[in-house]
């Protein structure tokens, strides 16, 4: 049974009337907390409030749903078999499908309008990704009762949850609940690149009754990556793993990261390394993207690596030999090596705000050596520090804009107060702030 309160008919009735307005949808929103501060505000900011309130509608039927054994397993079930590690679904395309159709029928009847409601609510929201983001939860939860559905716009808002009644709950952002959560964010998942069933394993997964976790097999022993026959895997990649030289090329084989700028209600983090620096269409006046490692690298495979925790050991490909060639033939003042965690495209940078400039431009005052720098002699590569020069990023181009969180600026160990010995550089946010350490090698 579908639980009914008073304040959830004057919140239906406000969406109803969102829904019927015929303004455009997707705009910026502004900072909220629960359905009750969004329909206070409302009157007075209903374009920034509305997408907000939509989302937190969503939520709020899918926990109202949750009431309802046959709905839960039936989620369970869909999630378990989605290709992705954390089982993502994406939300509006599972309503639509016949997998979702009890979610679907219980949702459409918790809203005045039914189904044609449920669709132009999600129409006044970005797409949206819906999940279990706690491991130990997608790890033990196995359909039952007494779970919460979360949801969140953007990453520094607060987080609205709800029950099954359809009572907000409040929940710590810092710290994840202890009952089973389920989650509807928006869409961070390539939907589009699927993990290969046959090189995967759903892990931990309570002998089949819970959701679990979808890990490559080849991480299951080691974090190092396959990549490709010359490349030495440590045993966890196919091939051999034998003794045949490493492609040359500069290297990410330890990240420690202490915040990793993902609250619970996102999952999994998504961290990527970039390597920045000068235009190479024109002048040195500002720097782009050069190249990216992640968990969805752009055509080179090599550059893949999947950092979940704190801590990651493995080899990723961060700068190829041809590709530190073909730049260093054009300009000799060396690049950055920057740390982000991913809120948007996978590799790829949006261009909404600029928190970086003045970071990088201090930095050059802080330390010594704050770019990478290769020098030719006798037919090598030789990795040494590069002054900054600050004048090149005066005009810091798009590259710096941007929403997704930095985690931190790629500098030499032995420039830090405190060297990290068994390092070769550490992890500094803005004001010198310490978020971790690395290392990152040539390899020739």
């Amino acid at each position: 049974m579908l639980h009914k309160h008073g304040e959830g008919a004057l919140f239906f009735a406000l969406l109803a009337t969102l829904v019927a307005c015929s303004d455009p949808v997707g705009r910026a929103v502004s900072p909220g907390s629960s359905h009750d501060a969004a329909t206070d505000a409302v009157s007075s900011q209903p374009l920034a409030n509305e997408e907000r309130i939509a989302l937190s509608a969503i939520a709020r039927l899918v926990a109202e749903a949750m009431d309802n054994e046959p709905a839960r397993q039936e989620i369970k079930r869909a999630m378990r078999a989605a290709p992705f590690r954390e089982h993502k679904l994406e939300l509006k395309p599972f309503l639509q499908s016949r997998d979702g159709r009890k979610l679907l029928d219980r949702m459409a009847a918790g809203i005045p309008g039914g189904e044609t409601a449920v669709f132009a609510t999600l129409a006044r929201v970005r797409p949206l990704e819906f999940y279990v983001p706690v491991a130990k939860h997608r790890e033990t939860w196995n359909g039952k009762a007494d779970v919460l559905v979360a949801s969140q716009l953007d990453e520094r808002e607060p987080i609205v949850a709800f029950d099954e009644s359809g009572r907000e709950v409040k929940v710590d952002p810092t710290v994840a609940p202890d009952r089973p959560t389920l989650s509807i964010v928006p869409v961070e998942t390539r939907f589009d690149q699927p993990m290969p069933l046959s090189t995967s394993r759903n892990v931990r997964d309570d002998n089949g009754e819970a959701i679990g976790t979808l890990e490559r097999l080849e991480l299951r022993s080691s974090s190092l990556i396959e990549c490709g026959e010359t490349c030495r895997d440590g045993g966890g990649g196919g091939g051999s793993g034998g003794t045949s030289s490493i492609p040359p090329g500069l290297y990410l084989e330890f990240s420690r990261i202490l915040d990793l700028k993902e609250p619970w209600v996102r999952g999994d983090p998504e961290i990527e390394v970039h390597i920045h620096g000068p235009y190479l269409g024109g002048p040195p006046t500002y720097a782009e993207d050069l190249s990216c490692a992640g968990e969805h690298p752009i055509v080179d495979f090599r550059k893949y690596f999947d950092q979940n925790t704190g801590f990651w050991e493995g080899r990723a490909l961060l700068f190829s030999q041809e590709e530190i060639a073909a730049f260093f033939n054009r300009y000799a003042d060396g690049f950055h090596i920057l740390f982000w965690e991913d809120d948007n495209q996978p590799c790829t940078m949006k261009l909404d705000g600029n928190p970086l400039a003045d970071f990088v431009k201090s930095a050059s005052q802080s330390f010594g050596s704050v770019a990478f720098k290769f020098v030719p002699k006798i037919g090598s590569w030789y990795l040494a520090g590069a002054v900054f020069v600050a004048s090149m990023f005066a005009n810091p181009g798009s590259w710096m804009l941007t929403n997704d969180d930095f985690v931190g600026l790629a500098i030499p160990q032995n420039e830090w107060s405190t060297p990290y010995l068994d390092n070769t550089h550490v992890i500094v946010l803005p004001g010198n702030v310490l978020n971790g350490r690395a290392n990152i090698v040539l390899r020739q």
